[in-house]
């Protein structure tokens, strides 16, 4: 089988390597789609060693191992990248968030790839509602649900989201669903077909303004909407973002976390007092192991989140080296790329 590898400066190489077979208590998953994730673009750009890459991935089951009850061949199932283990110390305290020995494929196996082997419970079956392209989003909803969660906005909230990726974009939907009163979207800028179309997309996700780093005071305006400065931030853009998240608080508020940048930009340096005194909260968010994966597969099924503004592209597996050039020129309009077999 072909399974596809990258490390930095965003080289790739096709291994053809032997069939998995699953063992006791697994699934052999013949992958049909997977989608491109910030976190391959972080491999191919810093990763020095040879990386399995695609965590996001969407197939049939074709065999199963010994003992294995629950699921049979040909069902169609959402594949979990990182799962707890359920009996550390961690997970049997209910903090199964925090485990100890998590199980992952990534670590030797890449999602683009024709078959992957996993524990029988890190797959979800999902219905007809999707197909194997929309049920790909199943993945990072989940994170969007995992850093949205963790700042647990309330109903009327003002609330800002910085970067307007898949994640973002998902979060603003959400945060609309839970009842925002406003939600400001900020990007990088407008001037670009990539930065224009994905906060015309944050408009269609629910986005009630949209602001472009280029062009807008970011914190200008938003302060001139909500002179108190606004209940919940969440950031999915580099952690340089954070400054301005601080600024536009308001006392007593919440800023959710997940945007990753390595070197230098991974160093943020902000004013502490006035961190302390507006009584602020910082909430990181690493959604390793996925949880959300039933909530994140209704949501899509229903079209509460609905996939198809976000899958801007599709390109067959063997294709993808172009479809990783595609989501990263600023050019393009992508937001999800999706690679299928």
């Amino acid at each position: 089988m072909q399974a596809l590898f990258g490390k930095a400066v965003f080289e790739f190489q096709w291994r053809d390597l032997p069939r998995p077979e699953p063992g006791p208590g697994q699934l052999l998953i013949q992958v049909e789609a997977g989608g491109i994730c910030g976190t391959d673009l972080h491999f191919l750009r810093h990763n020095e060693e040879w990386t399995p890459l695609g965590h996001e991935a969407v197939g049939l089951i074709e065999e199963t191992g010994e003992g294995v009850s629950r699921f049979q061949g040909g069902e169609r199932v959402i594949v979990e990248n990182h799962a707890a283990c359920g009996v550390c110390d961690q997970c049997k305290n209910g903090r199964s968030l925090y485990c100890e020995e998590l199980t992952t494929y990534m670590e030797d196996q890449a999602g683009f790839s024709d078959y992957l082997v996993v524990r029988s419970d890190m797959v979800h079956r999902y219905g007809e509602q999707l197909t194997p392209i929309q049920a790909s989003l199943a993945e990072p909803l989940t994170v969007a649900l995992d850093v949205f969660l963790r700042a647990d906005p309330g109903l009327n909230d003002e609330v800002a989201v910085f970067g307007p990726g898949p994640i973002g974009l998902m979060v603003v939907r959400l945060a609309k669903l839970r009842g925002a009163r406003r939600v400001f979207l900020v990007g990088s800028n407008r001037s670009t077909p990539r930065g224009s179309h994905r906060l015309a997309v944050g408009r269609q996700m629910g986005a009630d303004v949209t602001l472009g780093y280029e062009e807008d005071d970011v914190v200008g305006e938003i302060l001139s909407a909500v002179p108190d400065g606004v209940d919940r931030v969440f950031v999915t853009a580099p952690p340089k973002t954070l400054i301005e998240a601080i600024e536009i608080s308001r006392f007593g508020g919440i800023i959710a976390f997940i945007g990753i940048e390595f070197g230098k930009g991974g160093a943020v340096t902000f004013d502490a007092n006035e961190f302390h005194f507006k009584k602020l909260q910082l909430r990181a968010s690493h959604a390793i192991p996925n949880h959300y994966f039933p909530l994140a597969i209704d949501l899509l099924s229903r079209r509460a989140v609905d996939p198809e503004p976000l899958l801007t592209h599709t390109f067959p597996t063997g294709e993808a080296e172009k479809a990783f050039q595609r989501l990263i020129d600023p050019q393009e309009g992508a937001i999800k790329v999706v690679l299928q077999s």
